[in-house]
């Protein structure tokens, strides 16, 4: 349930916090005083558009947050799908709007995205207009509340299951019925680019090496000269004054004093090593020198390495940007050639498939169509009993469970809510012919009707009096206070009959603070609740028969 609510720098709201009951809490004020405001600011903390004007003048960003405690299983479980953890039954959402229009959305402290957000509020607040029929106007929703009436989670998830395999597998075989010249193009063009890389016999990593090998081949006329002078600072002296001969010398003259000076002995062990490496060095050198330098077929080499590189450069214009890329295009190209080849036999395979995903699907959506109707003709029983003791006892309501023209991802039906408010008049759906009170009415009775099947733990109805009498408002109070049994219920009201038979009546007022107006909430002992549900009732100038009326109503709460 909906434990707090903060609201900060909207529109007339500078700061106000809201503590709702559990069970029934109407706001009542005077207009203007900023009840719209507040259900504004739950709207848009439920995910809805803020316009700039409502950030309150001078402020840069406007606030709402809530906090929801003694969450139910159900909802827990449902938040924790969509990756929202819930720790000790609570869960803190807050969303915050810039005067530039930036808005930042936070549940349970962490960042989330706007679609996270309005996702989990679905979840736990069903919040009406006096002409809000969003819910009743999606297909997909009216589907979910009787799909929940009927307790028919797991033959969903299994119909789900089934559609979503089949869906799948159909599109896999519309794959494999292309027409058959598109399917010769795609072969000649497969079959081109098979030919044309395979040709090449490439090998992974092979451009690196040509690379390195046709640099060093560019640079053959560097390492000869260098390398010559390499070696004739090692063995090639025609003086014979060579880096091992000068070790050599330091060598033998060292070993004559080992006797004299035994320390030396080590000394002239790493000269031998020396002498041995530089050797080995010299050696190695020539060996590299003779494979770059060596042999008159260098340049045919160069013009070979040249060639080899060109026609990966071709390659690597039409099939990736490196010889791995162009060998990973040939393998999907070999993989899709394979397919279109084998492309009948995996329609045989699919239609079988296919048709035996069918045969389930149909045995699942039968089951939920016989549920459906049968959950539909006692919710539509209760909403029309309903509806009647509401003051409108000619009103003709029903869920409609009709058969859709294909199957579709909730099964085989179309399910929708149709009225007709006056005799003779045909049955049709009901943003097509009920008045703003009448919507209001039949919002009411369907929450009652589905209060404890569509598992939102809080209901918020905005003027849900607005174009009914007396009598009827009273009626409309008792059955939000009979909801208020299974749900926690806000109404915000100009109605008397309504507000008398509350749990817990808060009084929204505007005042003017520091040279500008300020909306502020309190919540009304029983004093407070007669002199405001009188002034409701008589307006400026209350007598003692409407403070008595308003005793009377108050006190008298089955009535």
């Amino acid at each position: 349930m909906l434990q707090s609510l903060h609201i900060e720098n909207l529109a007339v709201i500078k700061r106000l916090d809201l503590e709702p009951c559990s069970g029934f809490t109407v706001l009542t004020g005077e207009t203007g005083a900023g009840k719209s405001v507040i259900i504004d600011s739950i709207s848009f903390l439920l995910g809805r558009k803020l316009t700039r004007d409502l950030i309150r003048s001078g402020e840069k960003t406007a606030m709402v947050s809530a906090l929801f405690t003694e969450l139910s299983p159900s909802e827990i479980s449902s938040i924790e799908e969509l990756g929202i953890t819930v720790t000790d039954g609570e869960l803190m959402i807050e969303r915050t709007r810039s005067d530039d229009g930036k808005t930042v959305c936070r549940i349970g402290g962490r960042a989330v995205t706007k679609q996270q957000l309005t996702s989990v509020g679905e979840l736990l607040v069903s919040l009406h207009g006096q002409n809000d029929t969003r819910s009743l106007e999606s297909p997909e929703a009216r589907t979910n509340m009787i799909d929940s009436a009927a307790h028919n989670s797991a033959v969903v998830s299994e119909y789900a299951e089934l559609y979503e395999n089949w869906s799948q597998k159909n599109s896999e075989l519309a794959a494999c019925r292309k027409s058959e010249a598109e399917k010769e193009r795609m072969r000649d063009m497969l079959e081109y680019q098979i030919k044309d890389i395979s040709s090449a016999s490439l090998r992974a990593d092979e451009e690196e090496a040509l690379l390195s090998e046709r640099t060093r081949l560019q640079s053959s006329e560097k390492i000869k000269k260098y390398t010559d002078v390499a070696l004739k600072a090692l063995y090639m002296n025609e003086k014979g004054i060579t880096a091992p001969f000068l070790v050599s010398r330091a060598s033998d003259a060292v070993s004559r004093l080992i006797t004299a000076v035994p320390e030396l002995a080590p000394l002239n062990e790493r000269l031998i090593s020396c002498k041995y490496e530089l050797d080995d060095i010299a050696s190695e050198i020539e060996n590299i020198a003779g494979e770059v330098t060596g042999g008159p077929d260098a340049d045919a080499k160069l013009d070979k390495i040249e060639s080899r590189l060109e026609t990966i450069s071709k390659l690597k214009r039409k099939y990736g940007s490196s010889v791995n890329e162009i060998l990973a295009f040939l393998a999907d190209a070999e993989e899709k050639l394979y397919e279109i080849d084998s492309s009948d036999e995996r329609a045989k395979l699919l239609t079988e498939e296919i048709a035996a995903l069918r045969v389930r699907m149909d045995n699942a959506a039968e089951k939920l169509t016989a549920s459906r109707k049968e959950a539909a003709a006692e919710i539509g029983r209760r909403i029309k009993e309903t509806l009647g003791y509401l003051e409108m006892p000619k009103v003709e309501f029903s869920v409609a469970v009709t058969p859709a023209e294909a199957p579709g991802k909730n099964g085989y039906d179309n399910i929708d809510f149709l009225l007709s408010a006056n005799p003779g008049e045909a049955m049709k759906p009901l943003s097509e012919c009920a008045s703003g009170g009448e919507l209001s009415r039949v919002m009411l009775a369907v929450k009652c009707a589905l209060a404890d099947a569509d598992g939102i733990s809080t209901l918020i109805f905005d003027e849900i009096d607005t174009g009914i009498s007396g009598r009827t408002s009273r009626k409309v109070g008792l059955k939000l206070a009979e909801a208020s049994k299974s749900a926690q219920v806000l109404c915000v009201t100009h109605s008397a009959q309504i507000a008398s038979l509350a749990d817990v009546h808060l009084r929204i007022t505007k005042s003017v603070v520091d040279g500008r107006s300020e909306t502020s909430i309190s919540a009304l002992d029983f004093d407070g609740r007669v002199a405001e549900t009188a002034r409701i009732l008589g307006g400026i100038n209350v007598s003692d028969a409407q403070r008595q009326a308003a005793v009377d109503m108050i006190t008298k709460r089955d009535e």
